[in-house]
């Protein structure tokens, strides 16, 4: 039952990488918040299920509900322009988080399976880099030729990073279910 359960929890987070993957792929969904909110949730109900497997399932779990709280609140347009945008750009900071507590997570998993993690670390990197340019580039103060360099690298590297993400996971998920079988 154990391994029943992490394989659908891996594969809820796999689900909610992919529905972000596809946002940052097509401009028709950039911009809706239902399936940001969707891709959240379960992302957050696949790691807390993978929480007894490493505490940065559980972290992760916390920082996906604080991004559900805040798509809530910019989404529906409630709030004006001017603070939906500073909301949207501070929400960058729990996200690059989240991709780094998953790939944390799967760090966990790795290490526990007598693997290297250097790929994981490669990894937090890349994620790290693409959204903290994404944030650099909110600010006013830059050129814009500087601006329009750092979205392009930034455009490169977010789907890399999310698909490297995605198929860390899937690498992860081996690695739990064959321990999970070895110990039965």
């Amino acid at each position: 039952m154990n391994v029943l359960k992490s394989y659908y929890a891996y594969l809820g987070i796999a689900a909610g990488i992919v529905i972000k993957l596809a946002m940052l792929g097509s401009t028709a969904l950039a911009g809706n918040w239902m399936l940001e909110l969707v891709a959240y949730a379960v992302i957050s109900a696949g790691a807390l299920s993978q929480q007894q497997a490493s505490p940065w399932f559980r972290r992760a779990s916390i920082t996906a509900d604080v991004l559900i709280g805040i798509t809530v609140i910019c989404g529906p347009a409630a709030l004006p322009p001017y603070w939906g945008n500073i909301l949207e750009y501070a929400s960058l900071v729990p996200l690059i988080l989240l991709g780094c507590m998953l790939l944390l997570a799967a760090a966990d998993q790795m290490r526990a399976a007598g693997r290297q993690v250097v790929l994981e670390w490669v990894l937090v990197a890349v994620w790290s880099t693409g959204y903290i340019l994404w944030l650099v580039m909110a600010f006013d103060w830059l050129e814009e030729p500087v601006v329009a360099q750092g979205i392009r690298i930034a455009s490169m590297l977010l789907p890399l990073a999310h698909v490297a993400l995605l198929v860390d996971m899937f690498r992860a998920q081996q690695q739990y279910i064959r321990m999970e079988v070895d110990k039965s």
